[in-house]
């Protein structure tokens, strides 16, 4: 008996329109389409002319749904799985599911396309370099209180999801931790969908903002990491005293007819600062007025 096919179908995050050709083909020609609500998938399938056999699979449900599932793919059906908006596994379930099916053989594959966190993060303006999705913070006690601590040690810059009715404690909870209140925050409400909205605020003032308003529809916030905070407060100018204590280490090592490039990378290894900068502060000791170049 052949073994049946397990795919994770990323749908959209508000705008119908953003699925893929290829998704909606595995939709309409799947024997079975597992999503956390019917209706709402439903929706998003007559917009697309498809239909299709709908099971739902939730956190409520989704264990007992397991043995049904596994005996389908087991007789070699296709089997899709979606969730209400965007991509299947991120804070909704179905973790469990791919666990299962991989250990019985089953062949697991991805049709990608929307997400809520990704959508947020190129937004935000913050790094996007390195990141870490957080999802939902635990509602409450110990869990939320380790959960906040970890967030404050973290370099990256983190995605997290919020509902309106938790969105100011969150924020607040945010803000109150050691150096946060200046931490640059992202807030993406409604993304993709017609009252879509961007706000950028640092924590402190994204706190006093909803004050005033009360939050409606989902989140998305994109946190400044610790990295990319130090970075920005470490002034722009380095003091007197460091600029001649600076000029004083790059004529010492001119006056051992050292290059200046070797000179940078040497007082860079000593002091931390930017190769470049100390590049450039040696060309106008020595009176040449042009830019650095980069240094390898």
């Amino acid at each position: 008996m052949r073994q049946g096919s397990l795919y994770l179908v990323a749908t959209p995050i508000g705008n119908l329109r953003d699925i893929t050709v290829r998704a909606c083909e595995i939709l309409a020609s799947a024997d079975l389409v597992l999503c956390e609500d019917t209706k709402i998938t439903s929706l998003l399938l007559s917009y697309h002319d498809i239909k299709a056999n709908l099971l739902s699979y939730h956190e409520h449900n989704m264990e007992s749904r397991h043995p049904q599932i596994m005996e389908r793919l087991a007789a070699g059906e296709t089997v899709a799985l979606v969730s209400d908006a965007g991509t299947p596994l991120l804070s909704d379930p179905g973790n469990r599911l791919v666990k299962l099916a991989l250990e019985a053989g089953i062949t697991v594959r991805v049709i990608p396309g929307a997400s809520a966190a990704l959508t947020g993060i190129l937004a935000s303006g913050l790094d996007t370099e390195r990141f870490t999705f957080e999802g939902f913070l635990p509602a409450r006690g110990k869990e939320r209180r380790e959960r906040l601590a970890e967030i404050t040690a973290e370099k990256r810059t983190m995605i997290l999801y919020e509902a309106p009715h938790r969105l100011k404690r969150t924020l607040s909870d945010l803000k109150d931790e050691e150096g946060f209140r200046d931490r640059r925050v992202s807030i993406g409400r409604e993304l993709t969908k017609e009252y879509e909205e961007y706000l950028y605020f640092t924590l402190q003032e994204a706190v006093n903002y909803y004050k005033e308003m009360t939050p409606r529809g989902e989140f998305v916030l994109v946190l400044e990491g610790k990295a990319e905070f130090d970075a920005r407060r470490q002034p722009a100018e380095i003091t007197r005293l460091e600029q001649e204590s600076l000029d004083e280490l790059i004529r010492e090592r001119l006056a051992q007819g050292l290059r200046l490039r070797q000179i940078a990378k040497e007082i860079s290894e000593l002091t931390g600062m930017a190769a470049n900068d100390i590049y450039e502060r040696g060309l106008q000791l020595k009176g040449v007025k042009t830019g650095p170049p980069r240094l390898n």
